[in-house]
């Protein structure tokens, strides 16, 4: 199925988790935000939340610095 993430198009397997998208991009699960079709997933359900195809995903992670 194919996705738009951050504005960029991605192919996945049919019934992947957001969890396996973020292991896919190499994206830690930890300090992130992830937005599907406008609303915000939980962290808590990251695991469980099964993408579909067309679903528009924005991702963002927290980088710490000074």
């Amino acid at each position: 199925m194919f996705l738009k993430v951050n504005g960029e198009s991605v192919n996945i397997n049919d019934g992947a988790k957001v969890s396996d998208l973020l292991d896919m991009l190499e994206i830690p699960k930890s300090k992130v935000a992830v937005e599907r079709n406008g609303i915000v997933i939980p962290n808590s359900q990251l695991l469980t939340t099964t993408l579909k195809d067309g679903d528009v995903l924005e991702i963002v992670r927290a980088i710490g610095g000074g």
